[in-house]
């Protein structure tokens, strides 16, 4: 029997995180059909190291940091199947996770996005990276997203080797790329009940940090392809952008029940959010004042 199913994980000194998502994916994995390739770029350790540790996995061990879409795309060298499923070092799937994701691909689709948990539900900072960053991929969300993440996805092969892989001058926002084109020709599904848990950030800095990330990379992703709120990355609009959103994001968490019990603090903490991503989006839009549509398919 071949590997039908290869999972991906790329992983960077992710060592306080990424033992607990192998745990969780051995049992899922194990079995003649499918296979796990981790493919680690700290430096710090060999592949023959890391497989000691963990024999059920191969492993692709990079000398330095690469970022995850060019991890990604590394691995499709080693992976074997026709299958590609995607996750991340902090991003811990349910039992039956990968199950559930191949049962929901139909033939036709190219790909099918799976759902995101809090994995941080005690923490008022995480749940805030929580609500800002997955609140579109909550199981019980209607209708399917506009894109998928790679911390819980499916794609078929060939699909991806189509498209030449994930861009790997973008990131975040390199899965978005790729999906939202997918989602534009009818070939994206969503799968409810396939769910990992997401670590999210719990400092205060870190958290901080990543949506100013998450602004800046929203620009870029803007110039590759055509997202329906792309003029608002642009001046005027950038430096409110992030306020503009949460009413959107006030409507799903309502309607989709998204917080099931309040956390004190997160409402600050999403509004602070939402303006540090505002910053990443208006000094992206100042380093580039022709704005989305500059290059890309838009």
């Amino acid at each position: 029997m071949g590997i039908r199913t290869s999972v991906i994980v790329p992983a960077y000194q992710a060592w306080a995180t990424l033992p607990q998502v192998l745990d969780a994916l051995r049992p899922q994995v194990e079995r003649p059909d499918r296979e796990l390739v981790l493919v680690e770029s700290s430096g710090t350790l060999t592949a023959p190291e890391l497989e000691r540790r963990w024999p059920w996995a191969r492993v692709v061990a990079l000398p330095e940091r690469t970022l995850p879409g060019l991890a990604r795309n590394l691995a499709l060298d080693v992976a074997e199947g026709e299958l590609l499923a995607f996750t991340d070092a902090d991003a811990v799937p349910e039992p039956g996770w990968l199950d559930a994701l191949e049962r929901a691909l139909p033939p036709s689709a190219d790909a099918v996005a799976g759902s995101v948990l809090n994995g941080t539900p005690e923490s008022s900072i995480g749940t805030s990276g929580y609500l800002l960053e997955f609140v579109e991929w909550v199981p019980r969300r209607r209708g399917a997203p506009r894109y998928g993440v790679t911390c819980n996805l499916l794609v078929r092969r060939e699909a991806l080797e189509k498209a030449g892989g994930f861009p790997t001058e973008v990131w975040p926002g390199e899965d978005t790329i790729f999906t939202f084109r997918l989602w534009e020709q009818g070939r994206l599904d969503f799968a409810p009940n396939a769910s990992v848990r997401h670590l999210n950030r719990t400092g205060l800095r870190d958290f901080v940090r990543h949506q100013y990330r998450l602004g800046t990379s929203f620009a870029e992703v803007c110039r590759h392809i055509a997202f329906p709120s792309r003029k608002y990355t642009r001046l005027p609009f950038a430096p409110v952008a992030g306020l503009m959103r949460l009413p959107w994001l006030l409507l799903r968490v309502v309607r989709w029940r998204a917080l099931p019990r309040a956390r004190p603090g997160v409402v600050p903490l999403v509004v602070l959010g939402a303006c540090v991503w505002s910053a990443g989006l208006t000094v992206a839009a100042l380093r580039s004042p022709s704005g989305p549509g500059s290059r890309g398919s838009v």
